[in-house]
């Protein structure tokens, strides 16, 4: 594996990426990766970063690992989208959401933004940096599973000003407005657990039949192991009981990436 490290994605807002690399000529996709924090703090080279990398640089993926705005308030939007933000919020709260506010605000709006244009900038520039298809997945880490997954069910007020990813693996994370998902959506997958003090699963059950209602393509993956951020080293080296390491079942997400291509 190789790494090239602070790419500027986008200068405006000086954010940056940290491109990870097979060791081969060109990768056959990219998987953005996005962390955890409440989108209130986190980087993008925390120690999990590395692992996650690896395991996908040695499926023969790129993976690039970005940095996104904390801490925004609506005062970063204009006065039409804290309108819409506003709303959001009250309708997710309505649907039965219980978690922070802070994590289906101002913020989270402002990283799912900040994704999409990493997905722009990689498909303008993912040849010349060695992708060899302009398919994207996004592996998300609790705040950055949420921007993730909404971003490939997108507000409706946001539909055509974002990017969708191909694929999404979120993980201790949820889907903070279920109404929007749809039957033909990208295919997104969830690794929960139960006793999780931060985003709790229900939560993530609330998309989950929402999905199964609709017949949206959205799995949720009950790992039956406890907790937030114990989630992380569940995916990481935990086995389904079927035999199969959640590891793979990540990688196997992500190989809908080379379809069709």
């Amino acid at each position: 594996m190789k790494c090239v490290s602070d790419i500027v994605y986008d200068p405006r807002h000086k954010l940056e990426l940290d491109l990870y690399l097979p060791d081969t000529l060109t990768a056959d996709a990219c998987v953005i990766y996005a962390h955890g924090g409440g989108f209130r703090r986190g980087h993008r080279a925390h120690v999990e970063t590395g692992h996650f990398a690896q395991k996908l640089t040695d499926a023969g993926f790129a993976m690039a690992s970005i940095s996104y705005r904390l801490r925004t308030d609506l005062d970063a939007f204009s006065e039409e989208d804290i309108e819409h933000i506003q709303a959001q919020v009250a309708r997710s709260e309505k649907v039965g959401l219980d978690m922070s506010p802070n994590l289906y605000g101002a913020a989270f709006i402002a990283a799912m933004e900040d994704m999409s244009n990493a997905i722009e900038y990689l498909w303008v520039e993912g040849e010349r940096l060695g992708i060899a298809s302009r398919k994207l997945g996004v592996l998300g880490i609790s705040a950055g599973g949420i921007a993730g997954l909404a971003l490939a069910y997108p507000p409706m007020a946001w539909v055509r000003r974002v990017s969708r990813p191909d694929a999404v693996v979120a993980i201790s994370s949820a889907v903070v407005q279920p109404w929007r998902l749809e039957k033909d959506g990208p295919p997104c997958l969830m690794f929960h657990g139960p006793n999780d003090r931060i985003i709790d699963i229900g939560n993530a059950q609330l998309g989950a039949a929402r999905a199964e209602q609709l017949g949206a393509p959205l799995t949720l993956m009950n790992t039956k192991v406890k907790g937030h951020v114990s989630q992380v080293d569940e995916v990481l080296d935990g086995t389904h009981p079927d035999g199969t390491p959640y590891i793979q079942m990540v990688i196997d997400q992500f190989a809908r990436l080379r379809e069709d291509d």
